[in-house]
C-alpha cells in the first residue's frame, strides 16, 4: 500500500478505484497434479483457454482504468496457454507489470528468452528438494523422474539467462507444508534453493477449505519450528 498510496487516497475520498493488481490465469488446465493444490477444490475439470482477442481487450481495459500489475498465478498453469507469450508482451507494452507462478515444465529456454525480460518475478513451484519426492508430490505418474530433470534444467537456464542479460527479474522457488509428514523435505528444499542460485526459497503453509478437503494439519506446524529455523 505505501507504494500505491494515491489509490488509497482516492478510495478514502470516495472515488471509484481500480485494483492495483490482479491475480489470474490464462487457463484452468495444468499438467501437474500437485498434492495440496487449492485448485483441486475449485472445479478442476473446467479446461477453457482465454483467446488472444479477449486477452488483448482485457489488457487494454486494465491499462485504461489504471491496473498496475497482473500476476499469472491462480488455478491454472499459464505456460500451457497458446497466448502465454503474446499476453505478457502486450501487458508490458501497456505499462502493466507481470509476475508468473509456474511449475516450470513448459518454460523452455526459448520461452524463457521471450518472456523473462518482460517479467518482474517468476516463482517456480518446487514441492520437494529431492527427485523422487518431487515427482511423487507433483506428477500423476511417480515414475516420471524425467520431469524433475526438465524442471531443474529450465530453472537453471532461467537463472543463467537472468545473470547473462543482467535482468532485474526476481526468481524464486516455493513449496508448501501440508503437515509434519513433510518434515523430511524441508532441509533438502532449502539446500536446493542454494544449489539453483535462485533469489529466494519460500516455504509456505498450505491453504485448505472450510471442509478440510485437502487434509491440512495446521496443528502440526508448531512442531516444525526448529526445522524451519534451520532451513532459514
Amino acid at each position: 500500500l505505501p507504494w500505491h498510496y494515491d489509490r488509497v487516497q482516492a478510495w478514502e475520498a470516495g472515488d471509484r478505484i481500480a485494483p492495483v493488481s490482479i491475480d489470474m490465469a490464462l487457463t484452468r488446465a495444468c499438467p501437474a497434479a500437485c498434492r495440496g493444490c487449492y485448485a483441486m477444490v475449485q472445479e478442476p475439470d473446467e479446461r477453457r483457454n482465454i483467446t488472444l482477442d479477449v486477452a488483448h481487450r482485457f489488457l487494454e481495459d486494465c491499462a485504461r482504468i489504471g491496473v498496475r500489475g497482473i500476476s499469472l498465478v491462480s488455478d491454472g498453469e499459464s505456460t500451457v496457454s497458446p497466448i502465454f507469450v503474446p499476453f505478457i508482451h502486450r501487458a508490458t507494452e501497456l505499462g502493466i507489470d507481470v509476475g508468473l507462478a509456474t511449475n516450470g515444465w513448459l518454460l523452455t529456454p526459448e520461452k524463457t528468452e521471450q518472456v523473462l525480460p518482460h517479467l518482474q518475478w517468476v516463482r517456480f513451484t518446487v514441492l520437494a528438494g529431492r527427485p523422487e519426492s518431487y515427482v511423487r508430490m507433483m506428477h500423476p505418474d511417480p515414475s516420471r523422474l524425467d520431469i524433475w530433470d526438465k524442471a531443474m534444467g529450465n530453472i537453471r537456464y532461467a537463472v543463467a539467462f537472468k545473470k547473462a542479460q543482467n535482468l532485474p527479474v526476481t526468481l524464486g522457488i516455493q513449496t508448501f507444508l501440508q503437515s509434519a509428514v513433510d518434515a523430511d523435505e524441508i532441509i533438502p528444499f532449502a539446500q536446493l534453493g542454494l544449489d539453483l542460485q535462485v533469489d529466494y526459497a519460500l516455504i509456505k503453509h498450505m491453504s485448505d477449505d472450510e471442509h478440510g478437503s485437502l487434509g491440512t494439519r495446521y496443528e502440526d506446524y508448531d512442531s516444525l519450528h526448529n526445522l524451519l529455523t534451520h532451513a532459514e
